[in-house]
């Protein structure tokens, strides 16, 4: 397993506190990659139409991300940074990139493509500017316009990577080929769920006292799912060890009535669960032709949910 790109990992923001990072190239090459987009399909119409116009698909055009954020949540200092290396035909995606809108400005001898977006928070202006930033024909960087600027005099500065996270982000990066690791409690990250259920279950007082997180999955023949939590103490450690215990007990009491609870049952029987003072550490395997059946099985059970008709009262 190769780790991050160092000339990405340079384009990172020093202050930041959320990393995580995709090896595309590895994961299309996995049978697990293989099965997905075998069975994604794309239906969004805008989405096909930049396809079209650019000649850029990132399905098969990217062979790295690298995301990073400082995470100034709901704050006009707020950064976020997508850095990428894979194949882009610079020409014809500019070309593309302004019909949608987009212009083009020099900084420092680097053409950065900007666009506005709509932001709804009271601290912050009602727009926020974009850039995309192409250095050459396979490597760019996207995020908030100061962000881009500031990726750009890193990386003609030399400037070696920086940061908090550097070791982590290393070794997480050479074991797996997705990865995260953050210092943000897990509780702040409650604001930018869709879902409002899971949102509320965020903000408990547990979740509160994860105060660094990280975790990853290595594909192949055995998908291996692995993470680590550190908390404000060991009793937090262990109630969190016991939260996830008792949730695959949930899970093992409904397998007789639901097909994919039978089937993720029986997955978590490889769970390894452990504490070491206020860590906690889990650890997954899953047979990869296991884990297709349980997508499979998901799949139909939501088709047939779509078909049964509407009950009267």
């Amino acid at each position: 397993f190769a780790a991050v790109d160092p000339g990405l990992l340079r384009l990172v923001m020093p202050d930041a506190k959320v990393i995580a990072g995709l090896q595309v190239r590895a994961t299309k090459n996995s049978l697990f990659g293989q099965y997905v987009l075998s069975h994604m399909q794309i239906e969004d119409a805008a989405f096909k139409k930049f396809i079209a116009q650019t000649g850029f698909d990132p399905r098969r055009d990217v062979t790295e991300i690298l995301m990073a954020s400082n995470w100034e949540q709901s704050t006009p200092q707020s950064r976020w940074l997508v850095a990428a290396r894979g194949s882009f035909n610079l020409p014809q995606i500019t070309a593309g990139a302004k019909t949608y809108g987009g212009t083009v400005t020099d900084f420092q001898g680097v053409g950065i493509l900007t666009y506005s977006e709509e932001i709804k928070t009271q601290d912050a202006p009602p727009e926020v500017q974009s850039g995309i930033a192409f250095f050459d024909s396979s490597s760019a960087v996207m995020g908030d316009l100061a962000s881009v600027k500031a990726a750009i005099q890193r990386k003609q500065n030399g400037a070696a990577p920086t940061g908090d996270l550097l070791g982590k982000v290393r070794d997480l990066s050479a074991k797996n080929d997705f990865w995260f690791v953050t210092t943000v409690p897990i509780s702040e990250f409650a604001g930018a769920m869709p879902n409002p259920n899971l949102s509320g279950a965020m903000k408990g007082d547990l979740l509160a006292a994860i105060h660094q997180a990280s975790g990853g999955i290595r594909f192949g023949d055995t998908v291996t799912i692995s993470g680590e939590a550190i908390t404000r103490s060991d009793k937090d450690a262990q109630a969190l060890m016991d939260v996830f215990r008792f949730l695959a007990s949930l899970i093992q009491l409904n397998t007789e009535n639901n097909k994919v609870a039978g089937q993720v049952s029986t997955l978590l029987d490889t769970m390894d669960l452990k504490t070491a003072g206020n860590v906690m550490t889990m650890s997954l395997a899953i047979p990869e032709q296991q884990l297709e059946q349980l997508l499979n099985t998901m799949h139909q059970e939501r088709s047939q949910a779509h078909k049964k008709p509407p009950q009267s009262n």
